[in-house]
Order: structure tokens, then C-alpha cells, then sequence
């Protein structure tokens, strides 16, 4: 694709002239455009949000956070894993000591750690025992409902990687993921909303392959020639490893929530497009509609789409900067009837 960004907004044109003919392109907001994460195909992620207000993200099962990260352990972690996890003391504030006596072989004693808070303080940590003389092999099952968001993530950080959503809420929503900066650091009108996670085993069978970079960061296009046709581009990959799919988790991630964002702020077009035959200076074209579709989602015209929609010679006047930009002008025509 082009180097040089052409962003427009609604309402904006461009004009260009390519093979003898006149071009001009309008774009418009597109003010029904698709929810990515509910009318497109199953995207790889998870994006999992609770809000009073705002239906946002996947359709999720789950009424509570603490329930949706229970089931991602409940789906992805072995009952061994958990039991070994718990008995190592990796799962803070949760203790599992063997019985004593006779009779009690196979025994268990579950402990968790508790801490009150209050108005004016909180208490001391203070450990009870939750389950008594439990058969460690059921151990799990007096578990899964006690585990907490931090000890799930725990259990799940071999087989996922994932991110905050934070959503900041004044005359409209947005949305950002990673770390909280800007206006998603306002402590009156943002906060957290959820997470968007991606499975380990789901990139590993959807995806499989990260973008080769050059030396100045960017991806490396490779021309695939056709015998009597025109050829046709990709960018250069190679298979994920143990030490590599992490970051293209965070990448994916990352592209589908500014994808979303654009959806929640309204940052989708659609475009006509007009050709007309060159007149003579003074004179005004004949404008006649060729192409028009919708659903293009950021406002860069060289990177979300139309410019290859286009085509008609866009992209090499954008890069030789012989393009004539402007606003359409809304013209109202009145007819009466008798």
C-alpha cells in the first residue's frame, strides 16, 4: 500500500485525473455499520465486558467477571495442574494440608486466608479452614467456586494471553486496551470494563504465522506473479514459536480493539464514486455515479480499504500528490406538483 496516509472524514472528496478520465471520490459516514464482534465470523479473541449501561463486546455467558474466568480454567486447566498449583502455594491465600491421624489417608484440609475491609481500615490477614478432611482427589471440585480473578489468571498464564479494557464515558464511549493512559486514566469517567484474552491453542490453529519485519519495522511485501493476469501482493511470514506467539497475541488484540473502537466512535465510511471526461478550464463535469460501498472502518482511505476498492489510478495520484481535495456541497432542489 501507499506510504502517504489520505485521511477523510464525512462529507470530504478527492479529485484525480487517470487515463483520459476525471475521478472523484466522496466519502461518507457510515452510520449502520456492522458490529465487528457480533455480525463478523468468529474472531480469534475473547472480548469479555460488564457495564450497567452499554452492551459491549461478545455475546459472553458469564453474569460475573469471576465467573467468566472460572469457566476459562474450568475449559483450558487440568484438575492436576489446579491441585499441584494450590499445594505448591501458588495460589495466594489458599492453603492444602494433608490429615494426620489414622483413617485419614488421602485426606485433605483446605485453608483460604481472609481480610475484612471496613470504613475505617482493614484487618489483619487471618487463615481459616474452609474444608475439612476432603478427599484429595475431589479437592478441585471445593475449590473452582472460591477461586478469585488473580489465582485464575495464574492458572491460565500457560495458555492465554491477555489484556485490560478500559472504556472512558463523556458525550460518547471509547475504548483502549493495555495499559491505562490518557483520558483512560480519568478517575471520574473511565474505568475497566473487561478483557479481551486470546487462547494459546486458537492463534496457534487460526493464525500460526507472525509478520517478517524489515530493519526499519516494517512488514516485508512479497508480488506473486499470474501468468496473464495482474499480480497480487502479501506480506512475508513465518510460523509462531513457543517464544513468539505471546506477541502476536498482544498485536492481534490490540488491531481488533482499535477495530471495535472505530465501531463505538463512529469511525467507519462508506464512499461514491464519480467519473466524468475532462472539460475545458471554467467548465463544469458531467458527473456520473460508477461505484459506491460502505463499511470501511478508520479514516486513512489508504489503509482501510476503498483505495483498493477504488483503484482507477488513486493510489498513484496520492503518492504524486496530484490529488485535488474538498467537501461535497449539499444542493436541495424543490418540485411542485398540481
Amino acid at each position: 500500500m501507499s506510504g502517504k496516509a489520505l485521511r477523510m472524514y464525512d462529507n470530504d472528496t478527492v479529485k484525480w485525473e487517470h487515463e483520459g478520465k476525471l475521478y472523484c471520490l466522496h466519502v461518507q459516514q457510515d452510520e449502520d455499520s456492522p458490529n465487528p464482534r457480533r455480525d463478523w465470523d468468529d474472531p480469534i479473541t475473547v472480548m469479555a465486558c460488564w457495564h450497567r449501561r452499554y452492551r459491549l463486546g461478545d455475546e459472553i455467558q458469564d453474569d460475573k467477571p469471576e465467573e467468566f474466568w472460572q469457566r476459562l480454567v474450568r475449559e483450558n486447566v487440568s484438575e492436576k495442574e489446579i491441585l499441584a498449583a494450590a499445594e505448591a502455594g501458588k495460589l495466594t491465600g489458599i492453603r492444602i494440608a494433608k490429615c494426620r491421624g489414622r483413617g485419614k489417608k488421602g485426606l485433605v484440609n483446605i485453608y483460604e486466608t481472609c481480610q475484612w475491609r471496613t470504613p475505617i481500615g482493614n484487618s489483619e490477614p487471618e487463615e481459616y479452614l474452609e474444608y475439612e478432611e476432603v478427599a484429595r482427589d475431589s479437592a478441585v471440585a471445593y475449590l473452582m467456586d472460591d477461586l478469585t480473578i488473580g489465582h485464575c489468571m495464574t492458572l491460565m498464564e500457560p495458555y492465554a494471553e491477555w489484556l485490560p479494557l478500559w472504556l472512558y464515558d463523556h458525550s460518547g464511549i471509547t475504548m483502549s486496551c493495555g495499559t491505562r493512559s490518557g483520558q483512560f486514566a480519568d478517575r471520574w469517567d473511565s474505568g475497566q470494563v473487561g478483557w479481551i484474552v486470546t487462547l494459546k491453542k486458537t492463534l496457534m490453529e487460526e493464525c500460526g504465522v507472525e509478520y517478517v519485519l524489515d530493519e526499519a519495522g516494517n512488514r516485508i511485501k512479497v508480488e506473486h506473479k499470474h501468468e496473464g493476469r495482474p499480480s497480487t501482493w502479501s506480506y512475508l511470514t513465518r510460523p509462531l514459536t513457543e517464544t513468539t506467539w505471546r506477541k502476536r497475541a498482544v498485536e492481534i488484540m490490540e488491531g481488533e480493539v482499535e477495530v471495535y473502537d472505530q465501531y463505538l466512535t463512529g469511525d467507519v465510511y462508506g464512499f461514491t464514486l464519480y467519473s466524468a471526461d475532462p472539460v475545458d478550464e471554467g467548465e463544469t463535469p458531467d458527473w456520473s455515479e460508477e461505484d459506491s460501498c460502505r463499511g470501511f472502518f478508520g479514516s486513512d482511505v489508504m489503509e482501510n480499504g476503498i483505495a483498493d476498492h477504488v483503484g482507477s489510478g488513486l493510489q498513484e495520484a496520492v503518492e504524486a500528490g496530484k490529488i485535488e481535495e474538498g467537501e461535497a456541497e449539499a444542493h436541495t432542489r424543490t418540485y411542485y406538483t398540481f
